[in-house]
């Protein structure tokens, strides 16, 4: 139950962040991107510049980053070589330069530099095939942490990479930090989340583009894990807990490969379905997920009991139209549950036609947001214009797994 309601007051968090930063930069104008050219590898290039601009506290900054866009107004959108996305309105704006070399990420030296003047030289910053994680937590945890990352960001691109939707390598460093116990966690996430950080166990930032966690297995009063079979044994006890790695996670990975966009327009039901579509790991498993398509039985209570008592004829076409029900704390916990349901419900019968509409809403661009009638429209566009015809086979088919 924590961890839904921390969802659902995480996403709402990053909303006004992304509505704040389209009502600075003056998102109803056209936004121009900044031009790139493709190598003899096909990769993106992009030229890197040099800014300067005032924060929000009036303190002057100077750092390199690739720039995003560009508002009309001259506001832009840059993109840190350690993956943070920042915004400068014309005012902030100082000074722009651009270099004579492309933009490429920090390399692991300059980033464990960054990363331990952040964070204190009791955090360990280390490197796995696709993740930096910075952890004040055991090494033994750490490693285990690596390793379940590792899997599912496999899992994740055997599952989605195709022709139709081709992914694409991380372009920027994917961190997680990963706080020793709750009391450091909460203290650290208190400054992004303010009140709201007492009911979560970790959290995934667009704008920072990093997942912070905390040792779940360091429970007061408990001898600590030393083996990854104590680790487990752990963390079975809570799977709310382990399912918050794994919902985070996959946040985290699919803002990196191409399934979603960070700053974009992303219908929170899609991408809240997409990351409770992944939350039943095997933890038994070491080569990955056994348990891909096996429905959510959290998820799947919820979502009965909201279509027996509490769901409307019209639930459907408002999961699709808006994100209000997400950010409601009366329909929170249904909108995600349903969420779950109608994206395990289209990836299992309609999944051709689902990943066309992964692809269109992944195209969009950062700071443009699409009207109520926009999204039904793009939706339909998909899946076809008879929305009750739709509603009644998703209804039915869930009525069916529920047997």
């Amino acid at each position: 139950m924590i961890f839904l309601v921390y969802i659902a007051r995480k996403t709402l968090l990053l909303l006004i962040i992304c509505f704040w930063l389209g009502s600075t930069l003056n998102s109803h104008l056209t936004y121009a991107q900044t031009s790139a050219k493709n190598d003899s590898t096909g990769k993106s290039e992009q030229p890197l510049y040099q800014f300067t601009y005032l924060d929000n506290q009036g303190q002057e900054n100077t750092i390199q980053a690739a720039q995003v866009l560009e508002a009309q107004d001259g506001g832009v959108v840059m993109l840190t070589r350690d993956g943070r996305l920042l915004t400068a309105t014309p005012k902030q704006l100082k000074q722009r330069r651009q270099l004579d070399q492309n933009f490429t990420p920090l390399k692991l030296p300059e980033l464990e530099q960054q990363l331990v003047a952040e964070f204190g030289t009791d955090f360990v910053v280390t490197q796995t095939k696709h993740f930096i994680i910075c952890s004040q937590a055991g090494k033994r945890y750490s490693k285990w942490c690596g390793s379940l990352f590792e899997r599912l960001y496999k899992v994740l691109h055997n599952q989605w990479h195709s022709k139709e939707l081709p992914l694409h390598d991380p372009k920027v460093p994917m961190i997680a930090v990963i706080f020793k116990d709750r009391a450091n966690f909460e203290q650290y996430a208190s400054q992004i989340l303010g009140e709201g950080a007492s009911a979560v166990h970790g959290f995934y930032s667009i704008q920072s583009n990093r997942m912070v966690l905390y040792d779940l297995t360091a429970a007061p009063n408990e001898r600590p894990a030393f083996t990854d079979a104590d680790i487990l044994k752990k963390l079975r006890k809570s799977p709310f807990n382990m399912a918050t790695i794994i919902h985070e996670c996959t946040h985290q990975i699919a803002f990196n490969v191409g399934l979603h966009t960070r700053f974009a327009d992303n219908p929170l039901w899609l991408t809240e379905g997409m990351a409770t579509y992944f939350e039943t790991p095997d933890l038994r498993s070491k080569t990955g997920w056994r348990t891909i398509g096996k429905p959510n039985p959290w998820r799947l209570r919820q979502f009965q009991n909201f279509a027996r008592s509490r769901r409307t004829a019209d639930s459907l076409q408002t999961l699709i139209m808006t994100d209000q029900r997400f950010q409601n704390p009366e329909t929170m916990l249904d909108a995600y549950a349903e969420a779950w349901a109608f994206s395990y419900f289209l990836i299992k019968t309609k999944r051709k036609q689902y990943e066309a509409y992964l692809r269109l809403v992944a195209d969009r661009k950062p700071l443009i947001w699409s009207t109520p009638e926009d999204r039904l429209k793009d939706f339909q566009s998909i899946f076809g214009d008879d929305l009750e015809r739709l509603n009644q086979q998703f209804l039915r088919y869930m009525r069916q797994i529920s047997r």
